[in-house]
């Protein structure tokens, strides 16, 4: 099978047609035709149905596709790989990182990185969590910082415990409920609230959380997906509510105006963790890298208090009973 056919069929479906393929690729469509007549001789089965409207996958070439694109990639990281060698870059670390946790926490890694290790080369690409590990398996990054939803990591991939962290009630400085500083059972009844995602493995711990703390049904009236400066503007204006992560966001108080509601409820966790594969803690300066980013998050939970008692505004015992 020649890997050139898979990227080709990538393309096809990518593009929709076999004409614009045939342009993107500089072929010709006869070859381009030929191409996949040969590889799905190779493989036993329709990649693709042509109609009117261009051509529609199978499940089969689907699956091919996928190949073909992580093929694309690859080509294209060893081309980067190659034009940062020339320029004296010795070493590149790929890393995957949710939003939030992206703004508030990646700069410091960046510099720690960067001073160690002066002739390394950081890329960083922000998803959602579950998002990233998958791209993680497909060899897109070689470390990934988000949070755990699963028992266990996948077959070749190892985690690390990065910081202790779990869920917060946070609003505006100049929102109703910030004065008080407490989400009491009711007081929240016609805010509207800012969402980080829909669809989301941990969408199942922040409802339980809300509805102890006596928010039933919290109205969303904005989702937010990848995007974090966005969110935290957003809510800096104090006209939403948000559960966020406490870890980064206490780390990006200092530059929006944004305060945390206590509330009766038990803090839903939501540690964070270094993901990577297997193979890569072989390599003794991928260890290196590993522990600095360890070590510098020990140094940024020291300062937000994330892993010591929760330090939230005390509140009298009238005020979180009242309905």
């Amino acid at each position: 099978m020649d890997p050139r056919h898979l990227i080709q069929l990538a393309t096809i479906l990518e593009k929709g047609s076999i004409t614009q393929a045939s342009q993107h690729l500089h072929l010709t469509q006869p070859t381009l035709t030929h191409n996949m007549q040969t590889l799905e001789m190779q493989v036993g089965g329709k990649l693709f149905e042509r109609s009117r409207f261009g051509v529609r996958s199978t499940a089969l070439g689907d699956m091919l596709a996928r190949e073909g694109r992580a093929i694309a990639r690859r080509l294209k990281d060893a081309a980067e790989v190659s034009a940062r060698h020339r320029g004296g870059v010795s070493r590149t670390v790929r890393i995957g990182v949710g939003p939030l946790i992206g703004a508030a926490f990646l700069p410091g890694v960046v510099e720690e990185l960067l001073r160690q290790q002066p002739a390394v080369h950081v890329t960083v690409q922000s998803d959602r969590p579950h998002l990233l590990v998958e791209q993680l398996i497909d060899g897109r990054h070689d470390i990934v910082i988000a949070p755990s939803w699963l028992d266990r990591p996948p077959p070749g991939i190892e985690r690390f415990l990065l910081v202790e962290d779990d869920l917060g009630v946070f609003c505006g400085a100049s929102h109703p409920l910030a004065a008080s500083g407490v989400l009491s059972p009711g007081s929240s009844e016609g805010q509207g609230w800012i969402s980080l995602g829909t669809a989301s493995p941990f969408e199942q711990h922040v409802r339980e959380m809300l509805e102890e703390a006596g928010v039933v049904t919290p109205r969303s009236e904005i989702t937010v997906l990848g995007e974090a400066m966005l969110l935290l503007r957003l809510l800096a204006q104090g006209r939403h509510l948000s559960v966020l992560p406490r870890f980064p966001t206490r780390l990006l108080q200092q530059y929006f105006p944004i305060v945390e509601l206590a509330l009766r409820a038990r803090p839903q966790s939501r540690n964070i963790h270094l993901w990577c594969r297997s193979t890569m803690l072989e390599d003794p300066a991928f260890a290196a890298i590993k522990n600095a980013i360890l070590a510098h998050a020990a140094r940024a939970g020291e300062k937000t208090e994330i892993g010591k008692p929760v330090s939230r505004r005390k509140v009298p015992k009238r005020r979180l009973t009242s309905a």
